[in-house]
This record gives structure tokens, C-alpha cells and sequence, in this order.
């Protein structure tokens, strides 16, 4: 098949629809992304490169580029619109910029679970001049107006824009301490019910700001409601009711097609509360076996995932990941409802040979019901 029968627009609203398009809908590479900075695709795996994980996040330029090259290579449904969590450091998270990896809070704002009254709302102004800026949310910002203005041109062959807000419970984890979060959960729960509502609020607003600069869609990671941290009744009383909130204000500020939620993880036994929570599509990490996830709840919830992002991507060979993609397709894409993905983000050095691979499956395995291969030529660099 020389190219799509359809538009990715089309085909992602048909998976989200629990529709089965002409081929299996696929996500963007995350952070890997970065390889298409500059020369970096001839760095992969070396120690030195050509840009640096904090040249890329902090240059529009460099970044929009890098997003735009990326998807004519590989052609994905989705493209990036800075894929890590901006909010932190906006509201006094002191913050580690490393060489190569994603930058990490290395203080909270806050020692106890009350002093979030403390903390001021974020400036959130869409100032951005270029080389001066008051903050990281004005560049991403920057970055969402940049890549809409060069798919925009492109029309129906533009693939969906993908914002990034951090799930409540998680932002909440941020500012306090993660320890600490699961802790005034039980000590002081009405206050700590306030400062994940205070994080909710927070996140709507940069949500809105993100489809204003053009995004089409929110991608939110909400780790921290993993039933490897949290029970379910935990996810129920603190996290579910935020989560709930924020993808509803998605829905109801853009449409029922822009907002995926994650949760890394075991979260089997929250499977029915994800299901409502009101997101387009969850993606669900590589622990959990994915077909009984869509057994469970795909009549209702597209899905998306979950190829092992430490495992054959990683330290395998393309036919291992070939194996690996082909099974879960095989057992989740019939009839509708499925987005491939990895089960989360992606190590930064994945050899090309195998994200080459990760992307030529949703059109090798053409025919979902029937399942046939059929050829496809993968573009040379």
C-alpha cells in the first residue's frame, strides 16, 4: 500500500470511537523524539551528542524541527508537543536539567500538606519572545503554536497535536513528596483532598491554554495513581474524582477525541473506575496483559499500549519487536478500539532498527480482521 486510506484525524476518531480503521492508529516515539534533533540519530547509544536533552526542551526552533522530522519519517498519527511535566517548576519545584534525560523535581514547594494555600497559581500569560521568556509553560506554548503552524499547511494529512498536563494526584506528589502525599492521605485527607483539587484546577487552565496555542489533544501520565503506590480505594476517595474533573474539562473545552490517560503499572484492580473516569482512550503499561483489559472494558474505553518499553525496543533485535507488536495486535485490535503505543515512555537511546520496526507493524498487519501482512518499504533516512 503505497500510503493511508484515510486521514489520521480519521483514523484516530474511529479507534476512540471503538471503530476498526483502515489500519491500527499509533502514538508518537515520547522523548525519543530528541534523536531528530540536529544530528543526534548518529549519537544513539554514544555518551556525547549533537543536542542535549536540555537544548531541545528549551529551543522552540530545535524542538518543533526535530517533532516535524520525526513524524514525515515515520508518519504517526500523533506528533509531541513537549512530552514531560512543565508545572512542577511553575509552582516552586527546585528542578535538575540533566545532559541526556528528563528533567526531575529535586525539592518541593511545600513541607506540609496545608502549605499548598502558599503557593501561588502559575503565570500562565502567552508571552514568549523569542530567546526571552518568563517560564517553561510559555515555551511549550511557543512549541504548540510552531508545530500548528506547519501541520495547519498540511491539512487533512496533519497528524493530531498532543499537549501534555500532569494527572492531579501526581502534580499533588510533586509539590508535597510522594511519601508524603500517601501519608496525609490517611492523616489529614480532607486537606489533602484540597491540595490534589488546587493541582486540578491548576492543570485545567494549562490545559486550556495548550488547545488555545493549538494542541488538539492532552496527554496525561498520572503515575503516582498506580495500584503499585495507591489501593483501589485510595485511587477511588483521592485521584479518581480529579482525574474525572480534569478529562471532563477536556472533553468540554475541545472534544470527546482529545485527551488520553495514563497510569503506569498494576491497575487492574481500577480497571472499571478508568473506564469512567471520561478520557478518549486509556493506555495501560506492559505489566498488564492487554487483552484482558480489553475484554474487561473495551466495549466502552479504547485502549492503547503496551509494548515492553524495557525489553525488546531496548535490548532486542527488529524481529523481537516485531513478534512482541504483532502479538498484541493480533489479540487487541479486532474490531475496533485499539491505539498502539509502548507501555510508557521511551528510553531515549532505542536503536533505530527497532522504532523503524515499532512503526512499519500498524501497516505491515493491514487487514486487522483478517490479520494478513502485507508489504511495506520502510523510508530511508
Amino acid at each position: 500500500m503505497a500510503k493511508d486510506e484515510i486521514s489520521h484525524a480519521e483514523r484516530i476518531k474511529a479507534a476512540i470511537d471503538l471503530k476498526e480503521p483502515d489500519r491500527v492508529p499509533v502514538l508518537y516515539p515520547g522523548s525519543w523524539a530528541i534523536n531528530f534533533a540536529g544530528n543526534n540519530l548518529n549519537f544513539i547509544g554514544k555518551k556525547e551528542k549533537d543536542v542535549s536533552f536540555s537544548e531541545w526542551i528549551n529551543n522552540p526552533d530545535i524542538f518543533v524541527k526535530s517533532q516535524v522530522k520525526g513524524c514525515d519519517r515515520f508518519n504517526y498519527d500523533f506528533v509531541m508537543g513537549l512530552g514531560y511535566s512543565i508545572l512542577p517548576g511553575a509552582l516552586g519545584c527546585a528542578e535538575n536539567e540533566p545532559y541526556w534525560g528528563i528533567p526531575s523535581a529535586v525539592k518541593t514547594p511545600i513541607i506540609k500538606v496545608d502549605d499548598w494555600k502558599k503557593i501561588d497559581f502559575p503565570d500562565m500569560k502567552d508571552d514568549f519572545v523569542k530567546g526571552k521568556t518568563t517560564g517553561k509553560i510559555q515555551i511549550q506554548l511557543e512549541i504548540l503554536r510552531n508545530i500548528s503552524n506547519v501541520f495547519e499547511k498540511r491539512g487533512s494529512d496533519a497528524p493530531f497535536i498532543t499537549g501534555f498536563i500532569t494527572g492531579p494526584l501526581t502534580l499533588a506528589g510533586f509539590l508535597l513528596g510522594v511519601d508524603k502525599l500517601m501519608l496525609s492521605m490517611i492523616d489529614s485527607p480532607d486537606e489533602t483532598k484540597e491540595l490534589i483539587n488546587f493541582c486540578t484546577d491548576v492543570t485545567i487552565e494549562y490545559m486550556k491554554k495548550q488547545f488555545d496555542a493549538g494542541a488538539d489533544h492532552i496527554f496525561t501520565p498520572d503515575p503516582t495513581a498506580s495500584g503499585d503506590l495507591i489501593s483501589a480505594k485510595f485511587y477511588k476517595e483521592f485521584a479518581y474524582p480529579a482525574a474525572q474533573k480534569q478529562s471532563r474539562a477536556v472533553s468540554n473545552y475541545k472534544d470527546k477525541y482529545a485527551h488520553h490517560y495514563h497510569i503506569c503499572g498494576n491497575t487492574s484492580d481500577r480497571w472499571d473506575l478508568l473506564e469512567s473516569i471520561g478520557s478518549s482512550f486509556i493506555s495501560l503499561d506492559s505489566v498488564i496483559d492487554l487483552k484482558k483489559a480489553k475484554d474487561k472494558i473495551g466495549k466502552t474505553k479504547a485502549i492503547a499500549g503496551n509494548l515492553n518499553p524495557s525489553g525488546a525496543l531496548l535490548f532486542g533485535t527488529e524481529t523481537e519487536v516485531e513478534k512482541e507488536g504483532k502479538e498484541i495486535i493480533e489479540n487487541v485490535a479486532p474490531n475496533g478500539g485499539y491505539l498502539l503505543w509502548t507501555g510508557c515512555d521511551w528510553a531515549l537511546d532505542y536503536p533505530l532498527k527497532n522504532v523503524e520496526m515499532f512503526y512499519t507493524l500498524p501497516k505491515k498487519i493491514w487487514s486487522i480482521s483478517n490479520l494478513k501482512y502485507i508489504r511495506f518499504k520502510v523510508h530511508s533516512i
